[in-house]
């Protein structure tokens, strides 16, 4: 199949969502354990998801899902140029000027943004015009967010040179059913590479982030992902909504987000019990785990004009694997490297999909 390109994929003016993927050189275990020399760098998992918590704080970028794994990551990203057009000149420059901030080596910490440097760029109507676009670009958020774990990486391991592999890929997700298979399929991710054998314990996958905010009502673990349902109703029942809002850090000087689209007409509750039947379908042994949902998800969910149901999920989920190389079944975890698992070449997903039942 020949690759797209990426601009015919990506239309920087329409909200869209996303699948986006990456893999670190060589597939290296760069932020896992590594093979070759047994030196444990899966504390850089964190440093990822937080920098991409940072950005979806500044960005207008909807984070639906994401999972870091030893030597790739995914995320399930919705760009949001209707949100970055409200925004006040101001606000664009302040949210740049945070986004880009150096650290000051002797404070360790970013040094705070100065009256002129905001004048600079609302004095330069193209440059904020330049700035608005990228606040709301997959690319910008994807390469900001790679950027500054390579350098970070890179500087610890006292090296030069590439961190990751070439550039992202890039998946447009055309419809809600597209979308929950491609979030169940990130989500999934560690179960799949044998990393877990439960859905919340494994830290950097947003599933466990959206459990811990169930589980835990002072802390609101998932306020930075955006909600599986929200306003009214899922399924017939209220909607379980993880943030309300979207805000930055305390003490930064931007406005909120309030205008945030949902997921999925998809309870939580319910899509948890989605995941583990998609879980128990790959690896049959997880139904002996104490911690396994014993209602697992039956039936189907409404998605717009149609219905989807497992079987469907399971045929969507078969065509990632089959797109990318990957194998059809679990593998043992004397075998596997939690790399098996990858995506599609960059196009839209129904361009892999088989036609889906009548």
């Amino acid at each position: 199949m020949a690759r797209s390109v990426r601009s015919e994929v990506f239309n920087p003016h329409e909200i869209g969502v996303y699948h986006t993927f990456n893999r670190t050189v060589r597939k290296s275990h760069l932020h896992g354990i590594d093979k070759e020399t047994g030196r444990d760098y899966s504390y850089r998992r964190d440093w990822f998801r937080k920098r991409m918590q940072f950005l979806a704080n500044h960005f207008c970028i909807d984070v639906l899902a994401y999972a870091i794994m030893s030597n790739h990551w995914h995320a399930v990203l919705r760009n949001r140029p209707d949100l970055v057009a409200k925004l006040s000149d101001r606000d664009v420059a302040i949210r740049w000027l945070t986004i880009t901030a150096r650290s000051d080596r002797r404070r360790k910490k970013k040094r705070p943004i100065r009256e002129p440097e905001i004048q600079a760029i609302l004095n330069d109507p193209e440059r904020v015009k330049e700035l608005r676009n990228r606040l709301s670009h997959i690319s910008w958020f994807v390469r900001l967010m790679c950027q500054t774990i390579a350098r970070r990486c890179n500087l610890e391991d006292e090296v030069a040179g590439h961190f990751f592999e070439d550039r992202y890929k890039l998946n447009r997700l055309d419809d809600d059913a597209d979308v929950l298979a491609a979030m169940a399929y990130v989500d999934l991710n560690p179960l799949r590479a044998y990393l877990s054998d439960s859905l919340d314990d494994f830290a950097e996958v947003s599933i466990c982030d959206r459990l811990r905010t169930l589980d835990d009502t002072d802390v609101d673990f998932a306020s930075w992902l955006t909600p599986l349902a929200r306003d009214g109703k899922a399924d017939g029942q209220p909607a379980e909504v993880a943030n309300e809002q979207r805000q930055p850090p305390r003490g930064e000087k931007v406005e909120p987000l309030r205008d945030q689209l949902d997921c999925l007409p998809i309870r939580l509750e319910d899509y948890k019990k989605l995941l583990w039947r998609l879980a128990v379908e790959s690896r049959p042994e997880l139904q002996a785990n104490s911690s396994l949902t014993k209602e697992l998800f039956q039936g189907s969910i409404p998605m717009g004009n149609s219905d989807i149901d497992v079987e469907e999920i399971l045929a969507r989920q078969k065509q990632f694997q089959r797109c990318s190389n990957t194998p059809s079944g679990p593998q043992a975890p004397a075998q596997t490297s939690d790399h098996e698992d990858s995506s599609p070449p960059i196009g839209t997903l129904a361009d892999h999909l088989s036609p889906a039942p009548v």
